[in-house]
């Protein structure tokens, strides 16, 4: 074997005996012209590998598409919370500044009574309305961090919407007990619940949460 062969071993075509000028971007082995070289991507490969090589490249693109976040189903449900959280804060301000500066609540057309009923009337109303306002602000903050969290496709978002969909679940079950066990209530199905359960266990899905460390 000639002594250029030898210290280009690496670069040497054995199938054309000669020296080989590129590797093969798919099998790794040496290609010289002989070897009809095809260009694809800016590498060169083997007659016999060019196909395989562009197989490979299409399902990588493929997969690079499959896993661009957010996607639209993902968009779809965090801008949903985001705005459920919107209208929360809303009502919950509202509740909460008219507890403190109320002085008169409009139940008669509700209640059709015949008097009008004042806030502090009722036993613990003012504090009621506290309570709910005051929790209404809470949720409604919460519930933006986690619409926010799911744009970027932050994993502990999508772990804590899951967590908050099986306790949907756990808690219907628990009423259909109860209601098989006094013989009476109203049926409760988690619908949405399922649906978020669904959705954000699908592998493309959970792919756009794996990415982010």
């Amino acid at each position: 074997m000639p002594e250029d062969t030898i210290l280009n071993e690496g670069l040497f075509c054995e199938i054309h005996q000669q020296n080989a000028k590129w590797p093969c971007g798919f099998c790794g082995r040496p290609v010289c012209h002989d070897c009809h070289p095809v260009g694809l991507n800016y590498q060169v490969f083997h007659p016999q590998c060019a196909p395989h090589a562009r197989q490979q490249m299409d399902q990588q693109e493929q997969n690079e598409k499959e896993v661009e976040a957010p996607s639209p189903g993902v968009k779809f449900f965090s801008w949903l919370i985001i705005i459920g959280a919107m209208v929360l804060f809303g009502l919950g301000l509202f509740l909460f500044i008219f507890s403190l500066l109320g002085q008169q609540v409009p139940l008669r057309a509700m209640l059709s009574s015949p008097v009008p009923l004042s806030i502090d009337s009722i036993p613990g109303g003012r504090t009621i309305l506290t309570w709910l306002g005051a929790l209404g602000l809470i949720f409604s903050g919460l519930g933006a961090v986690l619409g926010v969290g799911l744009l970027n496709c932050a994993a502990a978002a999508r772990k804590i919407l899951l967590v908050l969909a099986w306790l949907d679940v756990v808690m219907s079950g628990l009423i259909w007990l109860g209601i098989a066990i006094v013989g009476h209530g109203v049926w409760t199905i988690p619908v949405v619940a399922g649906v978020i359960i669904w959705f954000f266990n699908r592998p493309r899905v959970k792919k756009q949460f794996e990415q982010v460390l």
